[in-house]
């Protein structure tokens, strides 16, 4: 595994300086977590929860890429560390139409926030946490904007199986998504997802339909406060059986900026999610998988860059998860993330 992982390193080195300008960046997550389940210990742990290399080679100015590796030390990771595909994807600006950008590769996923999600809690984004969707597949999408500033679009297909899935994994089925935006005045964005997919059950030598939806909606009128709420819903159909499933997750989370109320360059963030396995199950059944989460937290900015983006900060969070059916014990965790990147552009 060391020795494929350094030749690819330099594999890709090699082709960022091929190209005419590509940017190398970096991210790291050292972080320290320790959970409780109903009051005892079970886990207390140091890990390098992600690194993420990147390299953005650029073309031309219409055309640009993205590659990224994901180096992780937990999730099971063999030999102290484990490697995944995340991104591998060229973007082709203004081809089709003006700021229209047709994508083709390893790509984002344009489902809810998952997109734009930058980790303000350390938890995953909703969409991804809850399954709903991952955070990139492969496929092919145009994304653009509304006149006059009004908003933004996505088009996408994908395979439909995320970014850890390859060949015998991947069914015949694809994955359509539509997403749209909109800010009807300055400082209120409200929007959703829609998509269309089909799953194949190898039991039943069936296809189950799935359709996946989110509403989204963001406030930031208010001075240093960042207002956000998702509701997320899946409804799962076997038409051999005339069954149907729904999964439902609502979330709701404000930040507050404390740079504008002192010098600390500091941001306080809250989240509540609750989620629902079984629309059609009451929460207390011993089968129900519902249960809420409640998280607490701040960011510590220690250094910006020139752009004045993070470039080394902290991240706490104590969250507690209450879950719903009967003698199931509750947990609570607390996270101490170190988050840094550095970047360097190679002509």
């Amino acid at each position: 595994m060391r020795k494929r992982v350094i030749f690819l390193v330099l594999l890709l080195m090699l082709v960022a300086i091929a190209s005419a300008e590509t940017k190398l960046s970096m991210e790291l997550w050292n972080r320290w977590s320790y959970k409780m389940v109903d009051g005892e210990n079970t886990k207390n742990e140091l890990a390098l929860h992600r690194a993420y290399f990147r390299l953005e080679p650029v073309f031309s100015t219409k055309i640009k890429g993205r590659f990224n590796l994901d180096f992780f030390s937990d999730d099971g990771a063999a030999n102290g560390v484990g490697i995944k595909l995340k991104y591998g994807y060229l973007d082709f600006k203004d081809y089709l139409w003006t700021d229209a950008t047709f994508t083709f590769g390893l790509m984002k996923n344009y489902f809810g926030t998952i997109y734009s999600w930058e980790y303000e809690t350390i938890d995953k984004d909703p969409a991804d946490k809850y399954k709903f969707a991952s955070s990139t597949d492969y496929g092919m999408g145009i994304s653009g904007y509304l006149p006059q500033g009004y908003g933004s679009y996505n088009v996408a297909v994908y395979n439909g199986e995320g970014y850890k899935k390859t060949g015998n994994d991947v069914d015949t089925n694809m994955e359509y998504l539509v997403n749209m935006r909109f800010v009807p005045v300055a400082g209120l964005e409200i929007g959703g997802s829609f998509v269309m997919n089909k799953n194949y059950i190898e039991d039943a030598d069936k296809d189950e339909e799935i359709t996946k939806l989110a509403g989204v909606a963001r406030i930031t009128m208010l001075p240093n406060i960042d207002l956000r709420a998702q509701y997320l819903t899946r409804i799962e159909k076997k038409d051999w059986d005339d069954s149907e499933k729904t999964v439902n997750a609502i979330s709701f989370m404000p930040l507050i900026d404390l740079n504008g109320f002192s010098n600390i360059d500091m941001q306080l963030v809250f989240r509540y999610d609750i989620y629902d396995d079984n629309a059609d199950m009451d929460d207390d059944d011993a089968d129900s998988g519902a249960f809420d989460t409640i998280i607490a937290g701040l960011n510590y900015f220690i250094q910006r860059d020139s752009k004045n983006n993070p470039k080394l900060w902290i991240q706490a969070n104590y969250q507690m998860t209450n879950m719903k059916a009967e003698g199931i014990e509750n947990e609570s965790e607390i996270m101490v993330q170190l988050r840094w990147k550095f970047s360097e552009t190679m002509n």
